[in-house]
């Protein structure tokens, strides 16, 4: 019996890992656009308009991952705990899984709303432009990019309880659940 993800879904886990790990610090550099001056005159003229649209094209493809791996989710249930869980463990995980599912998906979803209703680009990496899913209105774009914000400091919250759940099971209990997704 394999306690272990199928190898697609441990893909997907660990390429959107990666993604929303890089996207977390880079999206704290667009909080406030009055530091624009300030991240070219570090990082050199344009920088800031490049690593923004690096910002919305990383959150498209974020988005697009995660509703795979959402349907993959029900095609591809999870593997056996080698362990079983205690039913507080069961509940947290199944609240923090629950809640990073949906906030992986929402907080995309907030800044697409938050740029169309702004009407700036919506760059895929250079490739194509995403099309505006709302009506201008900047009023509104401000109050949807401060939602998208709000849901982004949520997720770096779940994935510290995330990243300290592995490896506290990894590392103190060693009862298996670190290797469902890394073995």
């Amino acid at each position: 019996m394999s306690y272990s993800y199928p190898t697609a879904r441990k893909a997907l886990h660990w390429i959107i890992a990666i993604l929303v790990l890089a996207m977390l610090p880079m999206g704290l550099i667009f909080t406030d656009f009055d530091n624009k001056s300030a991240i070219e005159g570090a990082l050199g003229e344009g920088s800031f308009d490049l690593v923004y649209g690096i910002h919305k094209s990383t959150g498209f493809l974020i988005l697009g991952l995660m509703l795979l791996r959402t349907v993959m989710a029900f095609f591809q249930p999870k593997p056996p705990y080698e362990v079983p869980l205690t039913k507080v463990e069961k509940a947290g995980s199944g609240a923090v899984h629950g809640l990073l599912y949906l906030l992986l998906i929402a907080v995309p979803v907030l800044g697409w709303i938050g740029v169309s209703a702004y009407r700036a680009p919506l760059p895929f990496y250079g490739l194509f432009e995403m099309p505006p899913i709302v009506a201008q209105d900047r009023e509104f774009s401000h109050t949807a990019l401060g939602a998208h914000g709000i849901a982004a400091k949520v997720v770096m919250a779940l994935l510290v309880a995330h990243i300290g759940a592995a490896l506290f099971h990894g590392f103190v209990k060693k009862d298996g659940l670190l290797r469902r997704m890394i073995g």
